[in-house]
């Protein structure tokens, strides 16, 4: 089924494995307006029910951290694509994914090029235009690169404009300043910024000079972010210190810490913790970052997001609970409702009365390969890879 679509409200969704707050268990979830409703409306008339049968029926994935969408920009360094194509064709892969809820890790950085201002417009133009047929959620999750204090009003003009639903502070400098020297590393970096090797390591050193501005900056654009509304996160704290630091300065998220010290303090903090879907998956960090596997084992991971790779949060769930980390019922709440509580949406990420009515369906019979046959967003059937027949007896008592 196309996500550009006609609406097609469905009555509910039937099934012998759907998790609800109780577990899975055998159920009947009635849709009204786009919520899951309590049973005391009537349902749309002539809808359908959608008969799950034995499928795993699960809340709609969170996606709070997602930047594959880049691949689609720029596929290769210096090969663009139009961005209204690029996020049709990302919107597919999320609901392909069970992904009904992305926040685009869009970049504002010193860098330029895709993570420059003028991208980033583009981003948002984009989304703008291309709202009304697309089938997922699509939400911008702005990635502030710390040292770039010439970009904090910009970015605060975004947040009063609605434009951002969720602020990271990074800092990525660090690891570009040690590259200085490495003309073939740093290459690689210039041609993402569209600028030759010297401009680039100008730009380093440019922002490298404005080290002294950088706080007073960040408590500025996390002021403006909280006044908004939005809820804050750092990005790749690699101290216990740091994270202290970040927590004082209002973010409470702590986003892929990369050290097991800064995470446990993030714990003790009481701030959600955020590690990549794909560490799971591949069984470890491919950058020496602490295993999310252990971390969730030892109580330190809340969120797991799709980081570079969309197929990852429904790959990591269901290995997490195959292997016997956590039941399933757990180990959802990683990619569902700790997310979205963590981006402050307290209408989503549990299949509840009262919360939207997104919903995946998924066939998990051949163990390491979950197949996602069908995406159900805001009680409308968005996507599907095969036929279902409705339940002609519940839409008639309907």
């Amino acid at each position: 089924m196309n996500p550009a679509h006609a609406p097609s409200p469905l009555a509910g969704v039937t099934g012998q494995r759907i998790l609800t707050p109780r577990g899975i268990e055998h159920a009947s979830l009635r849709f009204h307006g786009g919520l899951i409703d309590d049973a005391s409306n009537a349902a749309a008339r002539g809808a359908a029910w959608f008969d799950a049968g034995n499928l795993l029926v699960l809340p709609g994935i969170v996606d709070l951290h997602g930047d594959a969408f880049e691949r689609a920009i720029m596929p290769r360094p210096s090969v663009t694509f139009p961005y209204d194509g690029a996020l049709f064709d990302v919107d597919r892969q999320l609901l392909a994914n069970g992904i009904t809820t992305e926040f685009h890790g869009v970049t504002l950085s010193w860098e330029g090029g895709l993570r420059g201002e003028a991208y980033a417009e583009r981003m948002f133009a984009a989304l703008e235009r291309m709202g009304p047929i697309m089938g997922a959620r699509h939400y911008v999750h702005l990635r502030f690169e710390t040292h770039h204090v010439g970009g904090v009003e910009t970015a605060q003009q975004w947040i009063r404009d609605g434009r951002v639903r969720f602020l990271a502070l990074n800092d990525h400098l660090p690891s570009m300043a040690r590259r200085l020297g490495d003309d073939r590393k740093l290459l690689q970096y210039a041609d993402r910024a569209e600028c030759d090797l010297d401009t680039f390591q100008e730009r380093i050193r440019r922002a490298m000079g404005a080290a002294d501005s950088v706080a007073d900056a960040m408590r500025e654009l996390t002021a403006s972010a909280q006044a908004a509304g939005l809820r804050v996160a750092s990005h790749d704290d690699p101290d216990a210190a740091t994270r202290r630091y970040y927590h004082q300065l209002g973010c409470g998220v702590a986003e892929f810490p990369l050290t097991r010290d800064a995470a446990s303090v993030a714990r003790d903090l009481g701030n959600s913790v955020v590690f990549g879907a794909p560490n799971v998956v591949r069984g470890g960090s491919h950058t020496n970052a602490p295993s999310a596997t252990e971390m969730i084992r030892a109580g330190l991971c809340d969120i797991l997001t799709s980081d570079y790779y969309y197929p990852a949060p429904l790959a990591a769930v269901l290995r997490l609970a195959n292997d016997g980390v956590l039941p399933l019922e757990q180990a959802w709440n990683l990619v569902s409702l700790n997310p979205a509580r963590a981006a402050g949406l307290q209408d989503r990420g549990a299949l509840a009365p009262g919360l939207i009515a997104d919903a995946i369906v998924v066939d998990d019979q051949v163990p390491g390969l979950p197949r996602v046959c069908a995406a159900i967003v805001g009680g409308e059937l968005r996507y599907a890879t095969r036929a279902f027949g409705d339940d002609r007896s519940q839409r008639m008592a309907a």
